[in-house]
């Protein structure tokens, strides 16, 4: 259940893009939860349960927007009342991008161009309640639910690239059917119990108050979530061929965390670099140009 399941974690945690608002913003609501949390651990433990479904939306990277309005096909896939955008472009074997938490299908866009010109068709999504699909609130469950949903509107999946908690949906769709011959995920967690032990530390929060959050999460998704969405069980199932990459300056995702997934899957590579963060990978020509390598074109991969 590694880091994703409900976590705000990376809302708490994107130094990288937070600006001089988004810090005090988060420094007032950290104070505001340490306060109610003496005056009531178990209201404020529900308090951080319902603002862990609510994922912040992330600003679209601008300079790939133009791609959406550009797409070969545009669709619109209905999951429950929602309604789920998505985008491809170019034929051939479809590479399907999988998001992080507030995240977005068109922080993939640096990749579109690439992958069209090697032979290749890029599907991209909005999960609910990210980008601009419907929705205020989701889990890493509906996240894998939606993302075999996608898979299954397209046809054959050949690759799939994912992002963060991206990987554990992506892991977790694998696990109940979906079947890619390739795997490229960028910074995975480890477990949502690392994932939970970071955002009580990152928003100061009493054991108390965190163990309110976690019993919730037991009586909605079963005591099994846990394992159902650890991604270093997962990945010991993972039969793909693959490339993990994890950089040393991710503040987000430990790069121990990442490097415990790589250890368990089998048929992965690694790739290391500096410097990139945990956000800057989704669009570094080096990661882009590496991944395409490995991937090969399409001729070398039937």
């Amino acid at each position: 259940m590694t880091s994703q399941l409900n976590v705000q974690s990376e809302i708490f945690q994107r130094s990288t893009s937070r600006s001089t608002s988004d810090s005090a913003g988060f420094s007032a609501t950290r104070l505001a939860l340490q306060l109610y949390g003496r005056v009531s651990p178990q209201k404020a433990g529900r308090l951080v349960n319902r603002m862990a479904f609510r994922p912040s939306r992330l600003p679209m990277p601008v300079r790939y927007e133009y791609l959406l309005d550009n797409a070969d096909s545009y669709t619109q896939l209905q999951h429950g009342a929602r309604t789920i955008p998505v985008y491809s472009w170019g034929q051939g074997p479809v590479i399907l991008g999988v998001h992080g938490w507030a995240g977005a299908g068109i922080q993939f866009g640096a990749w579109v161009n690439p992958l069209v010109e090697a032979g290749y068709r890029v599907v991209l999504f909005d999960a609910p309640a990210h980008g601009r699909a419907q929705g205020e609130t989701t889990n890493l469950f509906e996240m894998a639910e939606v993302t075999a949903k996608v898979a299954a509107s397209v046809g054959r999946v050949h690759g799939v690239l994912a992002h963060s908690i991206g990987c554990i949906a992506v892991a977790r769709a694998i696990a109940d059917g979906l079947q890619p011959n390739y795997l490229l995920m960028l910074a995975p967690p480890i477990s949502l119990t690392a994932v939970m032990d970071n955002l009580g530390r990152q928003l100061g929060l009493s054991r108390e108050v965190l163990a309110v959050h976690l019993q919730l999460m037991e009586e909605q998704f079963g005591e099994s979530v846990w394992e159902q969405l650890d991604l270093e069980v997962l990945s010991r199932s993972l039969t793909q061929r693959g490339l993990i990459v994890i950089d040393d300056d991710d503040t987000s995702i430990a790069p121990d965390e990442s490097e415990r997934v790589y250890n368990n899957w089998e048929n992965a590579n690694v790739l290391r670099t500096r410097g990139l963060g945990h956000h800057r990978l989704l669009w570094s020509p080096m990661v882009v140009e590496t991944v395409l390598r490995d991937l090969g074109r399409p001729v070398d991969t039937v």
